[in-house]
């Protein structure tokens, strides 16, 4: 004989309600303090009754509610991580050290993208303490640190991630050496012979690509080659791949006397642009041009030829800036650190020797 199940009331399936703590408290025998305790101060409970809530827990398939908790502390469990592109390769790597990092804190990561967009950081920044964040790791988009010492007037903690002239006063950061970087690329393309070149940049406000282009400069001054003379700046609105297209046509200006024998890009977004574009151009890279990129995204070496790029260590500068948000979060004696990172010039298929 079959049975037919009821069937669910009109207007909808029927809603089932999320066990709570009174729930699991009479699985297990104990008091709702009881396993208030176990979730929160196991400490103070005996093992043998703490083994039996988490059987319960377990059981019962019981999920806290990590609402009431935030509301008594006045801070949330998670942290904010704003960057400035979350379509650009580099980001992706930052923010699994960064998640890595703070999952080791109990803590979880909202992503927000800042579009390089003033504005848009500082609805973010905003966003951030309306929602009680218990802290922040953000690349700023510019210079102005207005959003971040706002953050802090609000209760938020934060570190400064890729910027390199933070106080130790104001607030911790986490960098790499962008002059090193630049400085290396310039040193590689004026040992392959290459006495001209074309420094392709998103926002020169940005501090990470003046330093590089500094960088640069130096490198040709060291080499006896005037950077005045011998250097060009091409600036495009964002640090993209559409950009980097985009660019071609600034970057061959003046006709082929005047065309670049080599390239260096801000970053590999714009150096694989700048590729793609120079190809349907018809030019070769890196036999008519040399291109050097910098950050080292994880599909760099997989074009062809390969991109000469400058590497950042991207996966330790997210866990570095979240380890120390964390120390600030959880350590009464916390003071501000500065930390900052070499990069490492790694030489691939898209630079070679000057031809005459």
């Amino acid at each position: 004989m079959s049975t037919t199940a009821p069937s669910p009331p009109e207007g909808g399936p029927a809603q089932s309600r999320p066990v709570g703590i009174t729930e699991v408290a009479k699985h297990a025998g104990v008091s709702p303090g009881t396993v208030s305790n176990v979730l929160n101060r196991p400490e103070r409970v005996a093992e043998a009754t703490r083994l039996k809530v988490e059987a319960a827990i377990a059981e019962l398939d019981y999920v806290r509610n990590s609402s009431g908790s935030s509301l008594r502390s006045g801070r949330s469990a998670s942290v904010g991580l704003l960057v400035l592109d979350v379509t650009n390769p580099f980001f992706t790597e930052v923010a699994r050290g960064v998640e890595d990092e703070a999952a080791a804190s109990g803590l979880s990561v909202v992503l927000l993208n800042s579009a390089e967009s003033r504005e848009r950081q500082r609805g973010n920044a905003r966003l951030l303490a309306e929602q009680r964040a218990a802290g922040a790791v953000v690349m700023p988009v510019d210079d102005d640190l207005s959003d971040l010492l706002w953050l802090s007037r609000q209760g938020t903690p934060w570190v400064a991630l890729d910027r390199g002239d933070v106080a130790e006063a104001v607030g911790c950061s986490v960098t790499v050496d962008n002059h090193a970087g630049g400085l290396a690329a310039g040193r590689h393309l004026v040992g392959l012979g290459h006495e001209r070149a074309t420094f392709l940049t998103g926002p020169f406000g940005i501090e990470q690509v003046r330093r590089r282009h500094q960088g640069l400069r130096d490198a040709f001054t060291e080499a006896g080659l005037d950077p005045d003379a011998r250097l060009r700046l091409v600036e495009r609105p964002m640090l993209n791949a559409e950009q980097g297209e985009r660019a071609v046509d600034a970057v061959l200006a003046g006709g082929p006397r005047q065309r670049p024998a080599a390239v260096f890009c801000a970053n590999d977004q714009l150096a694989l642009g700048l590729m793609k574009g120079l190809g349907q151009r018809g030019l070769r890279v890196p036999d008519d041009i040399s291109v050097v990129g910098y950050d080292n995204v994880d599909f760099a070496d997989l074009v062809h030829p390969g991109l000469t790029t400058v590497a950042q260590p991207k996966y330790e500068l997210g866990r570095a800036a979240m380890r120390l948000l964390a120390s600030e979060l959880n350590d009464p004696g916390h003071r501000h650190e500065q930390l900052r990172f070499t990069p490492e010039l790694l030489v691939r298929g898209s630079t070679s020797a000057r031809r005459t």
